[in-house]
């Protein structure tokens, strides 16, 4: 199975013509119109989203830190062990 994409634009007849397709062959067409994309709403909603659903999102900026903290121990100890630099 062979791709190939082509970037036509449909004319007012609701046709396009292709050209460098195999011959006598069979082929699938996929037709794909993107819509116009909002940067900006996109971005919005998925900030919303992740103000939903982020654990940190429901805690104070002291109980963000204490978490982030415990956090840094753990990762300390998992890659250093007990030795402190002892």
């Amino acid at each position: 199975m062979q791709t190939y994409h082509f970037k036509e634009t449909v004319n007012s007849k609701g046709m396009i013509t292709l050209s460098g397709l195999p011959a006598h062959k069979e082929v699938a067409v996929v037709v794909m119109y993107p819509e116009p994309f909002d940067f900006q709403k996109e971005m919005k909603r998925w900030m919303d989203d992740i103000r939903e659903r982020h654990p940190y999102a429901k805690m104070s900026k002291e109980e963000v830190l204490e978490q982030l903290r415990q956090t840094r121990e753990v990762v300390y100890d998992e890659l250093y062990g007990d030795d402190y630099g002892d």
